[in-house]
């Protein structure tokens, strides 16, 4: 997923880049399609991140609450994943932040070339 979002950067950046593109409001619609698609990914990653960080909690606390010892193999799985999910959604939600930046980029340029046809708008 994070190839994916720098793939997306990469081509609105060069789009951006480009003097002689004019399909703006086509290209605002695309990404705007892409960042809701990254968003749902987001979204699934928070609702796993957060459910092995409550198992991880769980596990931990019914093993010292019980005195049972062999819980804390358990409760290290369950650190051992969450730690890589917890990295995962961090590049995701930094991800969904630039395209953001970029989408307010775009949007700039449709409203720059609305300008030129109609300078009252």
């Amino acid at each position: 997923m994070v190839k994916y979002i720098k793939k997306q950067e990469e081509l609105v950046k060069n789009i951006l880049s480009s003097e002689s593109y004019s399909q703006w409001e086509w290209l605002l619609d695309y990404h705007k399609t892409q960042i809701e698609f990254i968003q749902h990914e987001r979204l699934i990653h928070l609702l796993v991140t957060l459910f092995f960080g409550l198992f991880f909690l769980t596990t931990t606390l019914i093993s010292v609450a019980f005195d049972k010892l062999e819980l804390l193999g358990v409760a290290a799985m369950f650190l051992i994943l969450l730690i890589p999910y917890i990295a995962h959604y961090y590049k995701l939600e930094n991800g969904v932040q630039r395209l953001y930046e970029l989408y307010n980029r775009i949007d700039e340029r449709c409203r720059d070339e609305m300008k030129k046809y109609n300078p009252e708008a």
